[in-house]
């Protein structure tokens, strides 16, 4: 699956690896694993114009 397949909404598991650096002012960096889409958002409906 491409990430571009991804649709707001989805339900994602993600795996990895979070780092907190020795700097508390820094930002913790997350290295993914792995991404598995377990289920996809509903389509949305398009309504007809009446």
């Amino acid at each position: 699956m491409l990430l571009r397949e991804i649709q707001p909404g989805d339900l994602l598991r993600v795996t990895g690896t979070v780092v907190q650096p020795d700097d508390p002012g820094a930002p913790a960096q997350f290295t993914v694993d792995g991404l598995e889409v377990l289920e996809a958002a509903p389509a949305p409906v398009i309504g007809i114009p009446g």
